[in-house]
């Protein structure tokens, strides 16, 4: 393979990016190399064809893998080892325009100012104090020597024991931390690098100088040589090392702590990967092992909660900003899924106040695919500005939660769930054929009845049955209004409400007054299938438990993230499924069929029969999907009657099965893909309305009850208070920054 090769030396241009100087003088070279060659190969050849004295330079190879990179400030790829030159290899064999960059510098003694070599870097240790001019690999060997003769030491020190120019004795060297001429893409990135060193070889450091183009740090024992000394690039947030004396002269026995302690930022820098996507992270204790174990290092509790607090900052984004993200955001969400509705809105003043989500795909999907039944609720957000989030959600056929539209709103109130019906009406049109299932939440409740006046009704019976224990202590009959509220005749119905009412009539009212149509199945005016409680929505509040923490726009995309991976996971699920109905319902027919083994069918015409053997004699018709148990008529699923009587006749149970259960409508459920927005967020294009919209962050309220207070405290209690709390640091709200309270229990406006 031939690959081209330059010598010279690369150049950082903040504007341009990196550009490789040539050396006119020794200018290029073809070099023939094999995917099998060495690193020592590849070395050999660089200094016989460019003529160089290997014993006189340091040499450097590198490459720029344009195709790889995306920004200007990414650096050239250094090669070291085969490992890298088999990589270069196989990346030129498909970019033949890729050059090898040869960059050679002077060998230096002094170390005031040490530039770390590449032969340095390869071999684990490097006798301090010997001759510069002589090689690293001559000094100590190769890497695979060292390693041979059972060395403990660290890979980045270098053998104890010597001195070194002015006859200090040198306890370690760190040869690998940095490298004079290594550049930072900013001021962070470089203290990080140099924290965490400093952690992991047990010293400490203190910053001599800091602004914005110098940082200068030296060794915290005044008698020790080791030092950094960094400069900002002019034009750019760039970093580079200019003197870099990499041997530490103190004693070890002079430390007076366990070394550096890394700052919060650092801490949460090497963190924060653990937040990503809709992951809950460590907590604080984790973060203390984490730190503990990986990097050997003890840190404080408050160390842990600010770290954390950082990273999750980072990695999800500032309440604040990220309500000013809300038009960009909406707006490429739409690009990127057609059909997708979003709304948000504002006060007079452009502090947000209510937003709605949904997805095209979902809206296209429950028009052909789902049973017309939604399930509402709201649960609470707990982010710095809280709020409420409301969902309207489906079930398919295979009793998997469908999401239909999501909201993220002030608090659960008249206007709030109003402007939510309203939005949700375009989507979703109001007809008689539709039902709702909700709490008994007031504002609710007239919000459908006045926004889907055609629709019907019906409340979550485990909501009735927690009042009808708070209110009547009506422990003792929950289990007879349950079977009332699920019977499928109304002659069964009438025997157990009777029975209710006649042991408390004080709940018979009651229950009465909520509507018997709303709770009880049999008398529920539309169809709400086997949907009686609004665990559905709960379900989705659950699954959504660690980003309701989250500010709004990380929310919002955690809630694409989920949809996007349960239409994936169903949609290859419904694909592998082969069978005629869904998974869930194909088991509920194996169980009714063992069920109806023993009945005994009694035909009265074709499509006709009377079954008998159950507890009831029952009338089932085939073509009318009707039996006289009731469930066929409500679930638009056969009963064990209805399966047993077609059997009798060939007409199997998948013939005889509403469609929206089948696995053909499954499929057509989950056949369209929810897509991320696909560009990275600096890249978004949005027209102009949509850039110079603003939106503030929403007008807190306080939180309903009164305030707790403590008693009036004695001059006895002032004393005792001040004499347990000496000496202790005061805890503070992260979210308002008040005393005596944290951010769980935090009601204050803000």
């Amino acid at each position: 393979m031939h690959i081209y090769g330059s010598c010279g030396m690369w150049k950082f241009d903040p504007q341009k990016g990196w550009g490789f100087d040539v050396d006119m003088k020794k200018r290029g070279r073809v070099l023939v190399l094999e995917l099998t060659s060495s690193f020592e190969d590849l070395r050999v050849m660089v200094f016989k064809d460019f003529g160089i004295d290997e014993n006189d330079v340091e040499l450097e190879l590198s490459y720029l893998p344009m195709e790889l990179i995306g920004t200007i400030d990414c650096p050239p790829v250094i090669i070291e080892n085969d490992s890298q030159v088999k990589n270069f290899l196989t990346y030129v064999r498909g970019k033949p325009s890729t050059r090898l960059c040869v960059s050679t510098s002077l060998m230096h003694g002094n170390n005031d100012s040490i530039g770390v070599d590449k032969e340095e870097s390869n071999s684990p240790f490097r006798e301090v104090g010997e001759a510069s001019s002589v090689s690293a690999r001559d000094e100590s060997g190769s890497s695979s020597d060292c390693n041979a003769n059972g060395s403990e030491e660290d890979d980045h020190l270098a053998i104890r024991g010597k001195e070194d120019d002015r006859g200090k004795s040198v306890r370690f060297s760190l040869i690998d931390v940095v490298k004079k001429g290594e550049t930072f893409q900013n001021k962070s990135m470089l203290k990080a690098a140099l924290e965490m060193s400093a952690t992991k070889h047990n010293f400490d450091y203190k910053v001599v100088k800091s602004d914005r183009k110098l940082w200068y740090i030296r060794c915290i024992d005044n008698h020790c040589n080791w030092s950094v000394r960094a400069e900002g690039l002019s034009g750019s947030t760039y970093f580079i090392i200019k003197k870099y004396v990499a041997d530490h002269t103190c004693a070890a026995s002079s430390m007076n702590n366990g070394g550096r302690i890394p700052s919060a930022k650092t801490i949460g820098s090497i963190i924060m990967h653990r937040y990503d996507g809709v992951k809950e992270g460590p907590k604080t204790n984790d973060i203390i092992q984490i730190m503990r174990m990986d990097h050997g290092c003890e840190i404080s509790k408050s160390l842990a909660w600010d770290a954390r607090e950082f990273a999750i900052h980072v990695v999800r984004g500032i309440p604040e900003q990220s309500f000013g993200k809300i038009p960009k955001y909406l707006y490429m969400l739409r690009e990127a899924n057609p059909g997708t509705q979003t709304f948000y809105e504002t006060d007079v003043d452009g502090k947000f106040r209510f937003l709605f989500l949904s997805f095209g795909q979902s809206i296209r999907g429950f028009h052909t695919s789902m049973r017309k039944v939604l399930v509402v609720d709201g649960t609470f957000l707990k982010s710095k500005y809280k709020g409420v989030l409301l969902v309207a959600t489906a079930l398919d056929g295979n009793s998997n939660l469908y999401p239909i539209a999501f909201a993220v709103v002030d608090s659960e109130n008249d206007r709030s769930w109003d402007w939510f019906l309203r939005h949700l009406k375009l989507v979703v049109a109001d007809e008689r054929s539709l039902a709702f299932v909700s709490d008994r939440n007031g504002s609710l409740c007239k919000a459908i009845q006045n926004v889907y006046p055609l629709s019907q009704h019906g409340i979550c019976i485990h909501h009735l049955l927690n009042n009808v224990v708070t209110h009547y202590r009506g422990k003792g009959l929950v289990g007879l209004i349950a079977k009332a509220s699920k019977a499928y005749r109304v002659v069964d119905y009438e025997k157990l409400f009777h029975a209710v009412c006649n042991i408390s009539p004080a709940i018979g009212k009651y229950l009465t007054d909520a509507e018997v149509g709303k709770w009880a199945r049999c008398q529920f005016p539309g169809y709400r299938y086997d949907m009686r409680t609004t665990n559905p929505a709960e379900s989705i509040n659950s699954a959504l438990r660690t980003p309701r923490e989250y500010p709004v726009i990380p929310l919002l995309d955690s809630i694409r993230e989920m949809l996007t991976r349960w239409f994936f996971e169903r949609r290859t699920l419904s694909r592998k499924h082969t069978k005629p109905l869904t998974i869930a319902i194909e088991k509920k027919i194996d169980r009714r069929i063992r069920k109806g083994r023993t009945f005994l069918v009694q035909p009265v015409n074709e499509h006709r029969f009377l079954v008998l053997g159950d507890t009831i004699d029952c009338l089932v018709d085939l073509d009318r999907r009707t039996c006289s148990c009731g469930k066929y008529d409500l679930i638009k699923l056969p009963c064990r009657h209805a399966i047993k009587a077609g059997l009798t006749v060939g007409r199997t149970p998948s013939s005889l099965t509403d469609d929206m259960y089948t696995t053909s409508t499954w499929r057509t459920a989950y056949q369209e893909t929810i897509n991320p927005i696909g560009v990275p967020e600096d890249s978004w294009v949005v027209p102009d309305d949509v850039q110079n919209a603003a939106v503030l962050p929403p007008e807190s309220r306080r939180g309903a009850g009164r305030r707790r207070k403590r008693r009036y405290e004695t001059v006895e209690d002032k004393l005792r208070s001040s004499q347990a709390t000496q000496g202790k640091k005061k805890r503070k709200c992260s979210r308002c920054g008040e005393e005596n309270h944290n951010r769980a229990t935090c009601d204050r406006a803000i």
